[in-house]
């Protein structure tokens, strides 16, 4: 008999007052394989509206990372393409056609779990999107900061279960909000 469970979070994502996109985060576990899916489009407007729609894709087996895949789109144009796989024992990942070797250390955690349960003592988190593992920062019970060239993110947690999370970026500040 084989173990299952699913979990789909739902988050708005507000700029000052404004509901300007969505983002639904999905996990999924059957056996020892667990697969993330994460899902999102925002629309801001400045001089002109900016749309990005984002999708990822994650599978591990046995609590490791061994495949996945992610697209961000602007304007419909295809912005960042990157995929992580295990080759003769070792990670590869390819962004944007440059592929890089990362070593055989198995990756454990990585952004998606973020948003379903709190990094605990955990001090950093793979991002396939940067190819790197990404700096994580307790502030504060329940609240921890993630560290990338895009700027900062900080998630806040009930529960186990991440509730907000404000995105700071050189062009704006923005917000996840998880749908009650």
């Amino acid at each position: 008999m084989s173990f299952s469970f699913a979990q789909r979070l739902e988050y708005e994502v507000i700029k000052g007052d404004k509901n300007v996109g969505y983002m639904i985060a999905e996990k999924k576990v059957k056996g020892d394989t667990t697969t993330y899916a994460i899902d999102s489009e925002t629309s801001i407007k400045m001089l002109l509206t900016f749309t990005v729609h984002y999708q990822l894709y994650e599978v591990y087996v046995d609590g490791r990372l061994v495949s996945g895949h992610a697209e961000s789109k602007l304007n419909g144009s295809s912005r960042t393409k990157s995929k992580v796989w295990i080759e003769n024992g070792e990670y590869i990942v390819e962004v944007n056609g440059f592929e890089e070797h990362l070593g055989t250390n198995p990756i454990t955690y990585s952004v998606p779990e973020l948003y379903f349960s709190e990094p605990g003592t955990k001090e950093d988190t793979f991002s396939q999107q940067f190819a790197e593992n990404l700096i994580i920062k307790k502030d504060e019970p329940h609240v921890f900061t993630l560290y990338s060239e895009d700027g900062r993110n900080t998630h806040t947690y009930a529960k186990g279960i991440c509730t907000h999370v404000k995105l700071n970026r050189t062009y704006a500040s923005f917000y996840f909000q998880l749908k009650q």
